[in-house]
């Protein structure tokens, strides 16, 4: 899809240069006859972008938290919001009797068991006709425990029931949606549900980096071995790493903040990779995602086993919908150690090479002139 930034910027440069009587004159009013038509087509497709972006938020709003749906929303849509109400009716139904099966003050997230459902049903013909015990099912798992039971006599006697315990790892959740609603996940299908649920719960985007996602604890990025073979390279070792460890370890302590990063010491993890290796006059893009895309399309990286000071760490810790499903990055610093902007710690630390099974790629820019 275009982008309706560069639209939008193509759409007033046009409209600026008929606007403008020298440049209207530089031109000729034919060319600008020819390019009329083009101008038109372009705001037409900008506002429907723009529309269907307002759709989507009116259709999420709506289907959570109920209200009158507006004649401005299209017909298609007002029957999805009221096939998504009446399956959340159904759902809530099935949650209560699931989570009456539970004991420790035990219950299911209801919010996350709608996200998800949302982001996989919605639009689809009639989802309100689905097996949705059968779906809720996905978010628990049971357990044989044995209790104490006294009879009309008197009489105790041992029994052996069945006690549901929800689960909060969503990497099992959606193996568990997988295999008995038989329905294929993708990962922006996850990353969806996960923007919903954030939204939803508590009014804000979804964080896109970090290193704090307890709930993906066996998330494992889907490359094959192969895959990753490929994208090694064999590079020379270059002589700015070491200066790049040092720029970063100036940092240590400074707090962590994805939305301040940037001003005063505020910094995030792709922020302190950015602005260590700007100090040594390289340029690289301002996420994790987009460094490591950066490193790959430069072929500049390499394997764990060849990690140097200065090296770019990178981990997977979520679906994110980004390139690789990259959450995170660190400056490796040498003898196992890693220098990044920690969310979970709250500030710029020193550690060991964490989540090994989470780094997804290794990249060397520091060997760029």
């Amino acid at each position: 899809m275009t982008n309706p930034g560069i639209l939008g910027l193509i759409t007033k440069t046009t409209i600026t240069a008929l606007l403008d009587e020298r440049l209207r004159k530089g031109i000729g009013w034919t060319i600008a006859v020819i390019l009329s038509p083009f101008i038109l087509i372009i705001v037409i497709i900008c506002a429907l972008l723009s529309g269907m972006t307002n759709h989507n938020n009116n259709a999420l709003d709506l289907s959570f938290n109920g209200g009158s749906i507006s004649d401005n929303i299209p017909e298609e849509y007002r029957g999805h919001i009221e096939d998504m109400r009446s399956s959340f009716t159904i759902l809530d139904s099935k949650i209560i009797d699931k989570n009456n099966q539970m004991e420790d003050d035990d219950s299911l997230d209801s919010i996350r068991v709608k996200a998800i459902f949302y982001s996989l049903y919605f639009g689809e013909k009639h989802p309100s006709s689905i097996n949705q015990a059968k779906y809720v099912d996905c978010f628990v798992t049971y357990e044989q425990r044995i209790r104490t039971v006294t009879d009309e006599e008197g009489n105790k006697y041992e029994e052996t029931y069945t006690v549901a315990i929800p689960i909060t790892n969503l990497s099992k959740i959606y193996k568990n949606i997988e295999t008995t609603m038989e329905n294929s996940v993708n990962y922006e299908d996850m990353a969806n549900a996960n923007e919903i649920y954030y939204r939803i719960q508590y009014g804000t985007p979804a964080p896109n980096e970090g290193d704090n996602f307890i709930e993906w604890e066996d998330w494992i990025q889907g490359l094959t071995p192969e895959e990753l073979e490929y994208l090694y390279n064999d590079l020379p070792e270059g002589e700015k790493g070491s200066k790049i460890v040092q720029f970063a370890i100036s940092r240590l302590g400074d707090p962590y903040s994805q939305e301040k990063r940037g001003q005063g010491r505020y910094t995030d993890c792709s922020y302190l990779t950015l602005w260590s290796y700007r100090q040594i006059g390289i340029n690289i893009p301002a996420t994790a995602a987009e460094q490591a895309r950066f490193c790959v399309n430069k072929k500049i990286t390499v394997s764990k086993k060849d990690l140097i000071p200065g090296d770019l760490v990178f981990w997977s810790h979520k679906p994110n919908g980004r390139f690789m499903n990259i959450t995170h990055v660190g400056i490796y610093a040498g003898d196992g150690k890693v220098i990044d902007a920690s969310y979970s710690k709250g500030k710029v630390v020193y550690r060991n090479l964490f989540d090994s099974n989470k780094q997804v790629l290794y990249g060397r820019p520091h060997i760029l002139k």
